[in-house]
């Protein structure tokens, strides 16, 4: 059983929901990207979502990109983000990491030598943002060749159709995104996003978690009570982190707080 599996059947054994960080990948460095996941770990993250920085995110908000443009600035290459893997196992962290990339970065590296180095790093599976699944066979063999998931994305838009293939082409876990757009938090959960869930995890045999918009705890209440299996946020964690970097503790420490607050909240017996 992979440490993905090994997570939601846990939590489901303990009436919980997965709380999963995003982390873009060298903002504003590698040492600060590993101290925040050791602190994310320690405050009830079940799985770390490691976002390689890409020049033109389009599925990403400001916050993000501005995240990206940061790590960029200050030297990121793709393969560091196979060295933060490799140091978080390093640390004992066994929390999975699902690497989120653009395509361009693992083209340019090549689809094979990209997964294996994912593979050997500690990573456990991977997002591809931009590869729809009809044009992903390349990347679906390498990844099995190399016991990684494959995590898709589903939006309020698919149609029924795509979403049973995108369903027989999945692994892991399967993202919902909450709206159509980009990344950003959000003042409340969408009608549409709670539609989605109920059509997805009706007909998905994999756990089925929402992201795009969930930055308060009131939103991974309602996607958990809606058949979510987790969240994922990632806008309203840099927003937090981002203000007090030139203060790394403080940043480190506004951060726990809030995924501790946010972590109580999957916790449905509560």
């Amino acid at each position: 059983m992979s440490r993905i599996a090994r997570t939601f059947s846990s939590l489901r054994n303990s009436n919980s929901g997965a709380y999963i960080p995003y982390v873009c990948a060298g903002d504003p460095n590698k040492e600060f990207t590993i101290a925040l996941v050791e602190s994310l770990s320690s405050s009830g993250a079940d799985i770390i979502e490691l976002g390689l920085p890409f020049s033109d995110p389009i599925a990403d908000g400001p916050t993000i990109q501005k995240a990206m443009n940061r790590s960029i600035a200050g030297g990121f290459k793709v393969k560091a983000v196979f060295e933060i893997a490799s140091a978080i196992r390093k640390k004992g962290i066994e929390r999975p990491i699902v690497l989120m990339t653009y395509a361009n970065p693992a083209l340019r590296m090549g689809m094979g030598k990209f997964c294996r180095l994912a593979s050997e790093s500690g990573a456990d599976a991977i997002l591809p943002v931009d590869i729809p699944p009809e044009e992903s066979s390349e990347l679906d063999g390498f990844a099995k060749d190399n016991e990684l998931d494959l995590i898709r994305l589903i939006a309020p838009n698919t149609s029924d159709a795509r979403l049973r293939f995108i369903l027989s082409r999945a692994s892991g876990f399967v993202y919902a995104v909450s709206v159509a757009g980009v990344t950003g938090a959000r003042n409340k959960l969408d009608d549409s996003a709670t539609r989605l869930l109920r059509d997805v995890t009706s007909r998905s045999s994999l756990p089925v978690v929402l992201g795009f918009g969930i930055s308060r705890p009131e939103h991974v209440r309602d996607a958990l009570l809606a058949g979510a299996a987790g969240v994922v946020e990632g806008s309203q964690l840099v927003s937090l982190y981002s203000s007090s970097l030139d203060d790394g503790s403080k940043a480190l420490k506004v951060v726990a707080d809030h995924v501790a607050e946010m972590k109580a909240a999957t916790i449905l017996g509560k």
